[in-house]
């Protein structure tokens, strides 16, 4: 290397140290938060003059200087300091894991070593190449020590890659020495090889000695593509970031010494100095660069802040998301199992695309996969359908590599329950790489997974599913076909999209033959984050995948029976999923089951449930049948108890459907009779063939007797007798194909011999006694039927009264001290309330509404058909309040027989209820008039030191005339009848007691939580049965409750602030009477050819929902 070349490498050192020092001024004063120093080993940037720009890099993460000598500019380093838009991966990334694909500076992650299979794998991509590339893998001291690392060298051994293991010696990882502790220093003294990998040791610290040893190693390299490991002696100068102090574990000389021998920047300074370089030249040329980087850090400190980005995902093309690009084979056609179409689309892109290879566990022929998925390909496709080593994250770390290069790999992990081994590559690289990348980085790669139980012989390591664990994993798509058209369909939008994907496979889905496709596999797509409907219903909807759709299947073709139809849906897609199909399922139906194998906590089913807790707007059942939170056994009767079941799914779905159940069971064989049952010879084994009988009718059989040559789908075996016997019948022909389990031959075994016990194979409840299913439950929830409008009847008027004592904030804090000045208003909405004074009672004030509106309307007790009075407080039981209410509004000195009068006790909703009896009763007397009552006195039974009720009520009563559709007395607006419904609680939630010696009890969480909920779902059934939108309505006056809840229902249902009505600030939460008191507000000032939603919860748990037009 000649001096102008050092000179120019002296000054990226430079550059690199001066930035380590303006990085530590600038997290040392708060305006950037973390910092990595690379002092000492700025010596890596000579490695720059031997390596070509067919190289890949996967640095170090304290290699500045060596990526600022291969192209990364100080300015984008400063960039990512400060987390800036125009960072590489505008601000994902911690600011020491560069990145740079024009320059093939790979990604770097947080978990050390990761990068050391994914450099494998590339070097396993490039090495072919014509320019002969090689990989410089920049490693730690420490960080040689993860079993990954270990991997990557045994793999570039075994394959013989053109791996440059650099490794940068500091003698620190963290604060721990690694001096005896690694394997190239072990406690006997220095190793000189490794793997058979001769070590070199190389001086760091003096970089005037290094060219021509780093030109030697990598020209050797280009030559012989052999791995080669280097020991790079540095020290570390500095602590090992900002958040470390090196002062706690390092000697004050220590420290001092190193400053003084181990700076690679003043020993190579003084070299060139000794070669004729004037001091000065240098010491100006350092103050340029200094004041230069002074100005790049701070266009990059003021330059724009990135937007944060809610998917870690590459854009999937339209059509891949696409319902109507459906296609999953022609039917009438079918000819290929799962396993079959696997495989030939397999072939088809192996054939098409030379980027794709496939890496895996026993994948070579003859064996072709344990399952034989890839039988016939390595034989076709050599060299691109490979034996992998027995080491799950090498799989897949090293098909991560392989992407990186440009190849389109399938991983193959041979069980969902080995996924844990390789979830650092899957998680931290795979998954993430796109996203910290801002797209610089992809990786289209593909893991096939085999999982799933139902099968006897499997157990804990060979029969789980994992689909939650990946489906967690940003960045990556989850499918899991249960079909042969789903599994080539979803196969084919997997290679199509190039976004990472985990596909499960269901192993006892892969030789079922009544999922079959048609032999065009090349044809056929599944778009993902799309579900298929496989029957279409009104009354319970089934959610699953993989292998218990068809489980869900049969408890619903037995439902049919009993006149109930279902959705059953197969999601398929499990990252991203159907949400949309799921939610309408459930908004239809109202009862939703989901099945799936994976352990209950934090799984799929968890995800659904709270979805449509939190989007379906209507009254919602939902059950989960799932593995509770246990591993598989492998004893089959407990694996069947464990996993979902056919019996558990119907037993599940009867409940919801208000129906009983019971189990006939089969009746067992006769005793001195055995069915001999053909077996297979794998857990993916659906079918098997007599290929050869080897006994006759009549013949005397013993126990262990081979007695037919058989073929299951996997292999031929021999069908060995379990007993001794005389053969009675051979149940099967030669060549005939049936299901495992199914009964081949009948022996007659001794009466007095031993009963056998025959061990189970499938699940076997027996049949199904279903009966009471309720009429009601077949119809759909909540959803009641409209009357034509010329029936609807009117609301003629209404008149609210208060009690006349007002109580403010300031007066309840006398009495309550935990409040502080303004937060009843700020968490209550409310400023003040009324309370009855003395001489006031829930009588007088329902007495002097109910006279104030039958005057103004010239009416009498004579001209009523009905009073109903709503009340939680009607002060005693017998007589009713109506009753006493009435008596009030007789008139003086005359007795006689008036109309019917009731109470109803529904709590906050309680105005709703009574609107829907007196609809009722009006459609059936369309000339009656009705005085409808709501009466409410609760501040006798407040406890006035309890903060949750306190501040809250107030007591009131209001009187409306509601008249009947041909009525002379026309009104302000007509009722469409309201809807209601209830979810019973015994009062452990929210309690109105009947003994005034005791209080109001209210957890106001729950409440919130429950009021929230069932008032937008209440409001929606109203809406619904009324043909009319949410959004549509004029105006929604919701019960009164506290503005909290207001603010919640009006915030989901994402409406303006004028589209929802309140007034609780001056009048506290009345409990029935706060829609009337609304109503007598609106009627005053409302124009017409309005359409209200009024919407109600109360304690009970009661709700109701009911629109109301204007005229």
């Amino acid at each position: 290397m000649d001096l102008k070349t050092f000179r120019k490498y002296y000054s990226t050192m430079v550059t690199a140290r001066e930035m380590d020092l303006l990085e530590q001024s600038y997290t040392g004063r708060g305006e950037a938060f973390f910092h990595v120093s690379g002092a000492g080993h700025e010596a890596t940037a000579l490695l720059e003059d031997a390596l070509g720009p067919q190289d890949w890099l996967h640095c170090h993460y304290r290699d500045k200087a060596l990526m600022l000598a291969r192209g990364i500019s100080p300015e984008m380093f400063f960039m990512s300091l400060f987390n800036k838009d125009g960072a590489h991966s505008k601000g994902r990334q911690m600011n020491a894991h560069m990145s740079d694909p024009s320059n093939n500076i790979l990604s770097l992650a947080g978990p050390v070593g990761n990068a050391a299979l994914q450099s494998a794998g590339v070097a396993e991509a490039v090495k072919d190449n014509s320019d002969k590339p090689i990989v410089l893998l920049g490693l730690g001291d420490g960080m040689t020590q993860q079993g990954e690392v270990l991997e990557a060298v045994a793999h570039a051994v075994r394959k013989t890659l053109p791996v440059l293991f650099f490794i940068q010696d500091n003698s620190y990882a963290i604060s721990t020495k690694t001096e005896g502790n690694t394997f190239f220093s072990r406690p006997d003294g220095p190793a000189d090889d490794f793997y058979g990998i001769p070590i070199i040791r190389l001086d760091g610290r003096h970089p005037e000695d290094l060219p021509e040893a780093f030109e030697s190693i990598v020209t050797g390299m280009r030559e012989d593509r052999k791995p080669r490991i280097v020991v790079f002696k540095v020290d570390r100068l500095h602590s090992h970031t900002n958040a470390d102090d090196h002062r706690v574990y390092r000697s004050e000389s220590e420290i001092q010494e190193l400053q003084e021998t181990g700076d690679p920047i003043i020993h190579l300074g003084n070299w060139l100095v000794e070669q004729g370089v004037p001091a000065a030249e240098l010491d100006a040329e350092v103050e340029e660069i200094r004041s230069g980087l002074r100005d790049s850090a701070r266009r990059a400190q003021y330059s724009a802040d990135p937007e944060p980005v809610f998917s870690a995902k590459k854009e999937l093309p339209s059509h891949l998301s696409d319902p109507e690009q459906e296609y999953r084979g022609t039917p009438g056609k079918e000819a290929l199992t799962m396993i079959e179409a696997l495989r030939e689309t397999f072939r088809f892109h192996l054939d098409r695309n030379a980027a794709v290879e496939l890496l895996g566990q026993d994948l070579e022929d003859p064996k072709g996969d344990v399952f034989g998925i890839t039988k016939t390909l390595s034989k076709q496709f050599p060299g691109r359908v490979e034996n992998s080593p027995l080491a799950e994250a090498s799989i897949v770390g090293l098909s991560v590599g392989r992407a990186l290069a440009g190849k389109h790999p399938v991983a193959f992990l041979q069980f969902a329950d080995f996924l844990p081994i390789a979830y650092n590559q899957l998680w931290a690289d795979m998954g993430s790489m796109f996203w910290r990348t801002d797209g610089g980085w992809n990786c289209p790669m593909i893991v096939m997974v085999s999982c799933g139980g139902y099968k006897p012989g499997l157990g804990p390591f060979h029969a789980s599913s994992m689909e939650a664990v990946a489906a967690h994993i940003p960045g990556v798509d989850v499918v899991m076909p249960s079909t042969a058209g789903d599994a080539a369909g979803l196969l084919n939008a997997a290679f199509e999209s190039k976004r990472p994907t985990i596909f499960f496979y269901p192993k006892v889905c892969l030789n079922e033959a009544l999922g079959k496709t048609s032999a065009d596999v090349s044809r056929q797509l599944v778009p993902l984050g799309v579900a298929r409907k496989l029957r279409e219903g009104e009354h319970i909807s089934f959610v699953s995948y993989g292998n218990p759709i068809k489980l869900c299947m049969k408890a619903a073709e037995d439902l049919e029976h009993h006149g109930v139809s279902s959705d059953v849906i197969d999601l398929r897609s499990i990252s991203p999923w159907d949400r949309d199909t799921v939610i309408a399922s459930a908004e239809k139906t109202g009862r939703v089951i989901v099945v799936h194998e994976e352990n209950k906590t934090a799984s799929m089913s968890s995800e659904i449930a709270a979805e449509l807790a939190e989007y379906v707007s209507r009254p919602l059942q939902i059950r989960r049948i799932v593995r509770e939170d246990t591993h598989v056994p492998c004893n089959f009767d407990n694996q069947l108890e464990v996993l979902p079941s056919y019996q558990r799914i119907l037993e599940a779905a009867v409940e919801l459907l208000g129906g009983r159940i019971s189990w006939k069971k089969e009746e067992a064989a006769a005793r001195g009779e055995f069915l001999v049952e053909i077996i297979g010879t794998s857990p993916a084994d659906e079918t098997a063939t007599i290929i050869e009988w080897k006994i006759q009718k009549g013949d005397n059989i013993t126990e262990g007797q081979l007695i037919a040559d058989f073929e299951a789908d996997k292999a031929a075996a021999e069908l060995k007798s379990p007993v001794s016997g005389v053969v009675e019948e051979l149940l099967l022909e030669e060549g005939e194909a049936v299901e495992i389990g199914t009964p081949a031959v009948k022996v007659k075994t001794e009466d007095s011999a031993e009963v056998l016990l025959k061990p189970k194979t499938k699940e076997t409840p027996g049949k199904p006694l279903i009966s009471g299913l309720k009429p009601e439950a077949l119809q759909k929830l909540s959803v009641q039927t409209a009357v034509s409008g010329d029936r609807r009847p009117w609301i003629l008027d209404v008149e609210g009264v208060q009690g006349s004592r007002k109580v403010s904030n300031e007066e309840i804090m006398k009495s309550c001290p935990g409040w502080e000045e303004g937060e009843i208003l700020k968490m209550t909405g409310i400023e003040s309330r009324n309370w009855i004074a003395e001489g006031e009672d829930i009588i007088s004030l329902s007495e002097k509404a109910a006279k104030t509106v039958l005057e103004r309307n010239n009416l009498g007790l004579d001209d009523l058909s009905l009073i109903i009075v709503s009340s939680g407080t009607p002060g005693q039981l017998t007589p009713s309040l109506a009753a006493r209410i009435q008596h009030t509004l007789r008139p003086e000195g005359k007795r006689g027989i008036y109309c019917p009068a009731f109470d109803i006790n529904a709590a906050c909703s309680g105005y709703l209820y009574a609107l829907q009896s007196a609809w009722d009763f009006l459609n059936s007397r369309p000339d009656g008039v009705i005085l409808v009552i709501t009466a409410e006195v609760l501040s006798p039974l407040v406890d006035p030191a309890d903060k949750s009720t306190s501040p809250i009520f107030g007591d009131a009563a209001t009187a409306s005339i509601i008249t009947g559709s041909e009525s002379p007395l026309k009104g302000k607006a007509r009722v469409y009848r309201p809807v209601t419904a209830a979810a019973g609680e015994p009062g452990k939630i929210l309690t109105v007691p009947a003994d005034p010696a005791q209080k109001i009890f209210m957890h106001g969480p729950k409440v919130y939580l429950e009021a929230v909920h069932n008032m937008i779902a209440l409001l929606n059934d109203a809406c619904v049965q009324d043909d009319i939108k949410v959004e549509d309505l004029d105006l929604i006056v919701p019960h009164q409750a506290n503005q909290r809840i207001i603010n919640a229902v009006k915030q989901r249902l994402k409406l303006p602030d004028d589209q929802v009505y309140s007034q609780i600030r001056h009048r506290g939460n009345t409990s029935s009477c706060t829609i009337p008191l609304c109503l007598e507000s609106l009627f005053k000032e409302s124009r017409g050819g309005q359409t209200f939603g009024l919407t109600a919860f109360g304690g009970g748990f009661t709700s109701a929902g009911a629109l109301v037009e204007i005229l």
